[in-house]
C-alpha cells in the first residue's frame, strides 16, 4: 500500500510541479527569510530593520481591531471561525511594486488550486496594511483592482483587506515577525516579501517566503494549517510525500522518507511470502490442513459398476 502511495507521490510530482512551472506567469523564485529583491542596494543598517523572522507556533492576538475595506469596524479574530485556516498578508495597498508583485503571486497561486481550495468555503484571505495611513477607500480600491485584473469579480468572499492605527499594525506585525521601515526620502515602506498560514485558532503554521507561491506549497500549508480538516485524500498523500523547509518557504520531497517506505514495504513483503502459508492455517483454525484420501462413495459405486460390467 504504502509503495503504491510512493508511486502517486512522485507522478503529483511530476505532473503537478512541471505544470506550476510552466503556466505561471509569474517569474522568480521563493528565497530564504529576509532575502528579497528589495533589499538590493540598501546599506547593512537598513537590512537588519527589515525582513521576516519567522514565529513558527506562536499565536497572533485575535482582539486586535481594525477597519475593512467596506469601513465596518473588525477584529481580527472575525476571520478565524469554523475551523478555516487564514492566509495573512502582509502589504500596503500604494505599493509601487513589491506588494503588487506578492499579491499578484498569491492570486496567481490561488487561482490554479481553484478547484479544490477556494476562499470564504475552505480558508480566508486576510490583508493588513502597514501604512497607518491608509484608508478604507485605498483598501476598497485595491481590492477591486485585483479581483477585476484576475478575473474573480463574481468571486469576492473570503478577501478582507484592512487598516488600523500605527500600533495595531505594530502588534500584529510583530506577532508574525514582519519587520518593516517607512523612508522617508522616497516615501514608501522598506519590507519583506512573504505570507503567513495560519491555523483557525491563530497560531503561525507556515510561511512561504517570496513573491511566487506555487500550488503544492499553498495546498500542503492549508492542508497542514486546518489539520487535516480540508483537502481530499491526494493532499494527505501529497503531505507524506513532502517536508516542509522553514528557511525557503516551501515544501521539497520528502526522499529519505519514500526511501525508508520502501524498505518497510520490502521486508513486509519477504515476511508475507515466507509465513503466508502457517498464518493462513493460524486462521482457519486448523480445518482442512489434514486431507482423507478415502474416496467418495459415488466413486465407490461408479468404480463397482465398472468392475460388473467388465465381467
Amino acid at each position: 500500500m504504502i509503495r503504491f502511495l510512493a508511486s502517486i507521490c512522485f507522478a503529483l510530482i511530476l505532473i503537478g510541479n512541471g505544470l506550476a512551472d510552466g503556466q505561471s506567469g509569474l517569474r522568480g523564485t521563493a528565497r530564504g527569510p529576509g532575502d528579497i529583491d528589495a533589499r538590493v542596494g540598501l546599506s547593512d543598517e537598513v537590512k537588519q530593520k527589515i525582513g521576516i523572522d519567522q514565529k513558527l507556533g506562536q499565536k497572533v492576538p485575535l482582539d486586535i481591531p481594525f477597519v475593512d475595506e467596506q469601513g465596518k469596524n473588525v477584529q481580527l479574530g472575525n476571520y478565524f471561525s469554523n475551523g478555516k485556516p487564514v492566509i495573512f498578508v502582509p502589504a500596503y495597498y500604494r505599493c509601487r511594486l513589491i506588494c503588487n508583485r506578492v499579491l499578484d503571486g498569491l492570486f496567481d497561486g490561488l487561482k490554479r488550486i481553484d478547484s479544490k481550495f477556494r476562499p470564504e468555503d475552505h480558508f480566508e484571505v486576510v490583508i493588513v496594511s502597514m501604512d497607518h495611513d491608509e484608508k478604507p477607500e485605498q483598501a476598497m480600491a485595491k481590492k477591486e483592482s485585483l479581483l477585476s485584473i484576475l478575473g474573480r469579480k463574481r468571486s469576492i468572499g473570503g478577501w478582507h483587506f484592512l487598516t488600523g492605527t500605527k500600533e495595531n499594525i505594530a502588534r500584529v506585525m510583530d506577532a508574525v515577525g514582519y519587520k518593516f521601515m517607512y523612508d522617508s526620502q522616497r516615501d514608501e515602506y522598506l519590507h519583506g516579501t512573504g505570507i503567513m498560514v495560519l491555523t483557525p485558532d491563530g497560531s503561525i503554521s507556515r510561511y512561504l517566503m517570496g513573491i511566487r507561491y506555487m500550488p503544492t506549497d499553498l495546498q500542503l500549508a492549508l492542508v497542514e494549517s486546518s489539520e487535516n480538516k480540508i483537502g481530499t485524500l491526494a493532499e494527505i498523500v501529497k503531505l507524506f510525500c513532502y517536508t516542509y523547509d522553514p528557511h525557503s518557504g516551501r515544501y521539497t520531497l520528502a526522499v529519505l522518507r519514500l526511501v525508508q517506505a520502501g524498505a518497510v514495504v520490502t521486508m513486509t513483503a519477504i515476511l508475507l511470502f515466507m509465513f503466508w502459508n502457517p498464518l493462513m492455517g493460524l486462521m482457519r483454525g486448523g480445518k482442512g490442513v489434514v486431507t482423507s484420501n478415502r474416496p467418495k462413495d459415488d466413486q465407490l459405486v461408479s468404480t463397482a459398476s465398472s468392475q460388473e460390467r467388465q465381467a
